[in-house]
């Protein structure tokens, strides 16, 4: 059995490219892969030309693990593929006002009910990925215009923990900036298939900021602008707290640093 769903008009602009059932979409070959491991990979792929010019990422999923179909379950209530797991997070995130990708279809295919294999599909994201930014620009911003950008991050980072949302994989590398020329900055999110919602656990949340803290290299990120996107993500309310989550975030993050080599970018 097969399905695909597509946001607003997506289906008639993907069938002007012939582009009909599961297999269009699933085995689609004109494209570049951009990332890659054993159960899923990333292709960008572009569809007509001049103005009219579109530009994707799709996300494709091959044989879940029980786990991550477990994880489904827990998350929403109901069984559902990985890249409708990722559509609904995308979805709930622009629903509250989170930057992240914007969807255009997914479909899956499975077999006696349960999950074979499926694809995600959004827009290409504005802006630029994060980890780029700082090491192509770090060293132009003034300190006040790179205190901004963290304080910014650490708000959007505690808005979305309010929202009862964890971020497991929350990493330099998954968030995009888009400079508006006008000394505001958009921020995003992305990689969502394990996100979780209805979270209540702090823990969570501390995993989250540990895992952000992991990501950070210190050439780019010193002591001080730390500090300045953790005063911002605990605003008023959460500062007497400061030391407790700051040493159990940093626990975390070292626990991450001798389980995974030190990210380069």
């Amino acid at each position: 059995m097969q399905e695909i769903e597509f946001a607003g008009r997506w289906g008639e602009e993907f069938g002007r490219f012939g582009f009909e059932c599961f297999e269009d979409f699933f085995d689609y070959s004109d494209g570049r892969v951009i990332n890659r491991n054993e159960k899923r990979d990333v292709i960008a792929f572009s569809l007509g030309k001049g103005g009219d010019k579109k530009d994707f990422f799709m996300k494709r999923f091959y044989c879940p693990h029980f786990k991550d179909m477990l994880f489904t379950f827990n998350n929403f209530g109901y069984v559902c593929s990985q890249a409708r797991c990722e559509w609904n997070n995308a979805n709930i995130l622009l629903e509250n006002g989170v930057g992240t990708y914007k969807p255009v279809c997914w479909g899956w295919e499975k077999r006696f009910g349960v999950e074979r294999q499926s694809f995600f599909i959004t827009e290409k994201i504005r802006g630029q990925c994060f980890s780029d930014f700082v090491v192509e620009r770090c060293g132009h911003l003034e300190r006040s215009q790179r205190e901004r950008i963290m304080g910014s991050l650490g708000q959007l980072i505690r808005r979305v923990h309010d929202m009862g949302i964890s971020l497991p994989d929350l990493y330099v590398w998954h968030i995009f900036i888009e400079d508006d020329g006008c000394g505001g900055d958009d921020l995003a999110v992305i990689d969502l298939h394990r996100m979780k919602v209805n979270v209540k656990n702090r823990n969570e949340q501390i995993r989250n900021l540990g895992a952000f803290d992991f990501s950070m290299l210190g050439e780019y990120f010193d002591g001080e602008i730390r500090e300045v996107f953790l005063d911002a993500y605990l605003g008023r309310d959460l500062q007497a707290d400061k030391e407790a989550i700051s040493r159990k975030l940093k626990n975390r993050s070292m626990v991450l640093s001798k389980r995974r080599r030190k990210p380069k970018y």
